[in-house]
């Protein structure tokens, strides 16, 4: 009972990571293998609508955070986006230099991307919504703010 509730986090991830898997797939091989849109435009296409899909999904029912205001709901999102942008770069260029290099189905290329990039996002998104981690970034902020009124005070007792 202990090991479920040590690696629930982890164990939800993965049914809903999957979900995002399945519609990423399906939309990529439908936008590429389907309609002919050119390999990175149909993985992008396919990043984006899966990553609105996860972004809901893993912040109620994997890491159980509130919905809150539209503010923190926003920066929330613009965390969870900014980290998911390295896994759509290190997406796009995985399925262009796989497709390229190895003669397997583009599918199975795309399946064996989700996994790694899968990895990657459990972990950037449980900093995301784990609220501990807040701290760190408040602390920056007031480092900064901080920083700011000193340069400001310094500036002003130059004038006198």
């Amino acid at each position: 009972m202990d090991f479920i509730r040590k690696h629930r986090d982890f164990a939800v991830y993965c049914l809903f990571g999957f979900l995002a898997s399945i519609i990423n797939i399906i939309i990529f091989d439908v936008s590429h293998n389907n309609f002919g849109v050119p390999l990175w435009i149909a993985n992008t296409i396919a990043w984006f609508i899966s990553n609105v899909f996860s972004f809901f999904v893993t912040k109620i029912f994997v890491f159980k955070t509130e919905m809150g205001s539209y503010k923190k709901m926003f920066n929330e999102g613009i965390y969870f986006i900014v980290s998911r942008l390295f896994s759509l770069l290190f997406d796009d260029v995985f399925m262009i230099v796989a497709v390229l290099i190895f003669p397997l189905n583009n599918i199975l290329i795309k399946a064996i991307d989700q996994l790694v990039v899968g990895l990657f996002n459990y972990y950037s998104s449980k900093w995301i919504f784990n609220y501990n981690n807040r701290n760190i970034i408040e602390k920056i902020k007031q480092f900064r703010i901080s920083q700011k009124n000193n340069e400001k005070k310094e500036s002003e007792a130059k004038e006198i």
